[in-house]
């Protein structure tokens, strides 16, 4: 039984025994007044009666003709005449009257007081005594009636004073479900600050709940940025500050797949005669150089958002800009600005700039080969030279494509694409699937690389992910196998998905226990609409989990909110990690902030063995490769 609980059982139990035992008392006590009142009148009529039966001087005639007056008088119960020798010599009684008083308070709180006597004479010789009991019926019920009142009195004053404790009890209460709140949300790394409360020892312990609370998100919020600077560390190029190629290209590749894609822009920058330029200004004048072309590209991610840069190798630079027809006049316009830096710091180095308009479907490899043909046009052109690629079109109409989606969707010509997701003894943890479609009769089933940018622009990506729902929920029902499938981001926000999804998994609760549902990182953007999913998809087993890149891991620890089970990483932000300390580290911290949020950590398209067993090593739960 809880504190509160208990105390307000006390509370209760203290009121009630004081209501019973207060309205008790008073009863005693009226009781016992009436009965004395009762006793004082049996005497004054007994000395009445005596002084008028004396004067009939041993009339038997005339004492019962006094006497017979006083009992019609209906104020005696009972009237006595009584001899010297105690021979009754005239006696008259009427039985009790019917009262209002139950029976139970008549037996327990009867009223019986003393006859009043007194004696009789017949001139100076006694005649006897006489003794009087007065009516005690109406008695009992006045004080029937005095009880009620009384009772009815004590209860109001009860309520009032149980309303008052509970007031009392939920004032005190609070500080401490704060108290409970904050321990609560410590659990799932939240950190709460709670109001100190005017109860000096409710004070003490709320101030020393806020001083933990404020040391542990200190540590929290110092773990967060060591990560960060370890991310720095092992995915940016010293010298410039900017992504190493290979990080580079894995984002470029997953920003040109991602949804909602409607075109880009690639700008390559190529410093030229590099090995000139370090005999002419030693290496460190050659990085004063390349860091200055590195702070002029930064400024993009900084001003557009989803701009990517990086430093592909000694001499080459890339600036990724995610909007369409943008390209070359960016890169005019950074050719501009990389003259006047360069100036600064060599009059002489040049450099040249290609761009390439890109439009989807596209990949890195495909964007990067494009932009290098207008990069390799400028070099012929001469020194800071700019040279743009016309974009390259699809192979068909988006009207096609939109017509040869609906058609695989209605035709149900679909599969999925599986992929072992295992823990560190070789255990299946869950198939991780893609939905392949085939898009022409009788041709292959293409990835989701392939068709989904303009399934998410032809607003069909919620068909897709529900189609691709109803395939892993029929294949675990195959074989009992647990599988994950990723919905886009754009679907969370299609009238009715979240609803499908959910009646979906109602109609087979066995299979949706085995089933791994995971969110595109761009969802996290929406809150609101992950949590209503998470709430509405919530099922004993059923796991919610969010696709995550490393870039933004200042970001996690606000996401923990969202109803979310486990994070999913691309190999490709995690490559060499069996080889480069850095990189290990940054996985070793992001094992060491997922679990501490209670999340599960997994990592897909792992090609290297040696980096799958890496990253076991360092606590990743799952791994495909």
């Amino acid at each position: 039984m809880s504190l509160a609980r208990q105390v307000w059982l006390m509370l209760c139990a203290a009121l009630l025994f004081a209501l019973l035992g207060s309205t008790a008392l008073h009863t005693w006590m009226a009781r016992q007044m009436l009965q004395h009142q009762m006793q004082l009148r049996n005497e004054d009529g007994a000395a009445t009666l005596a002084i008028a039966l004396s004067q009939q001087r041993g009339d038997p005639v005339g004492l019962e003709l006094v006497i017979s007056a006083q009992f019609d008088s209906g104020h005696f119960h009972r009237i006595q005449l009584l001899a010297q020798d105690g021979r009754v010599l005239l006696q008259r009684e009427r039985p009790a009257a019917p009262g209002h008083a139950p029976g139970w308070f008549v037996a327990l709180l009867a009223v019986s007081p003393g006859p009043g006597e007194a004696p009789v004479s017949a001139g100076w010789q006694p005649l006897g005594r006489v003794l009087v009991w007065s009516q005690a019926d109406g008695a009992l019920d006045a004080l029937w009636a005095a009880w009620l009142r009384a009772a009815a009195g004590f209860l109001l004053l009860g309520l009032a004073a149980a309303a008052l404790s509970s007031v009392a009890v939920r004032a005190w209460r609070r500080p401490i479900d704060a108290v409970v709140a904050q321990a609560q949300a410590l659990e799932g790394q939240r950190f709460l600050m709670a109001r100190e409360p005017s109860v000096p020892e409710l004070r003490q312990l709320t101030r020393s709940m806020n001083s933990m609370v404020g040391r542990l998100q200190a540590l929290f919020d110092e773990q967060v940025r060591h990560l960060e600077a370890l991310r720095l560390q092992a995915q940016t190029d010293a010298v410039t500050g900017l992504l190493q190629r290979q990080v580079f290209v894995a984002r470029l590749d997953a920003a040109l797949r991602a949804e909602g894609q409607r075109g880009s822009g690639l700008v390559l920058v190529r410093l030229r005669r590099l090995q000139a330029m370090n005999r002419r200004l030693g290496h460190a004048g050659t990085d004063r150089l390349l860091a200055a072309v590195g702070q002029v590209l930064q400024s993009y991610p900084q001003g557009v958002q989803g701009s990517l840069v990086g430093r592909l190798n000694g001499a080459d630079l890339a600036l990724y800009l995610p909007a369409p027809d943008m390209a070359a006049e960016s890169a005019a316009s950074l050719r501009d600005a990389l003259r006047a830096s360069l100036a600064m710091v060599d009059p002489q180095a040049d450099l040249s700039l290609g761009a390439a308009e890109l439009r989807p479907p596209a990949d890195a490899a495909t964007a990067l080969a494009q932009a290098d043909r207008a990069l390799a046009q400028a070099e012929l052109s001469g020194p800071f030279a700019v040279s743009a690629s016309a974009p390259m079109a699809a192979a068909e109409g988006e009207g096609v494509w939109q017509t040869q989606l609906l058609a695989a969707l209605m035709g149900q010509h679909g599969q999925l694409h599986a992929q072992p997701v295992r823990s560190a003894d070789g255990k299946l943890l869950h198939l991780a699937c893609t939905l392949q479609l085939q898009l022409q009769a009788g041709g292959a089933f293409e990835p989701p690389s392939r068709w989904l940018p303009l399934a998410v622009r032809c607003r069909l990506s919620a068909q897709t992910d529900l189609a691709a729902l109803s395939l892993a929920l029929q294949a675990i029902g195959d074989n009992a196998c647990p599988r994950s499938i990723a919905f886009a981001a754009a679907s969370l926000a299609a009238e009715g998905f979240i609803e499908a999804v959910r009646a979906q998994l109602q109609a087979v609760p066995a299979r949706a226990a085995l089933l791994w549902l995971e969110l595109g990182e761009e969802a996290a953007q929406h809150a609101e609409r992950v949590q209503r999913a998470a709430a509405a998809w919530r099922l004993p087993g059923l796991r919610i989990g969010l696709v995550h890149g490393s870039a933004r891991l200042r970001q996690l620890p606000a996401l923990q909110v969202l109803g979310i089970d486990h994070a999913v990483f691309d190999g490709a932000l995690l490559q060499g990690v069996a080889t480069q300390p850095a990189q290990r580290e940054l996985a070793e911290g992001l094992c060491a902030l997922l679990h501490g949020m209670q999340w599960q950590v997994l990592a897909l398209d792992v090609a290297d063995p040696a980096d799958r067993a890496a990253l076991w090593g360092v606590g990743f739960d799952g791994v495909a490769g």
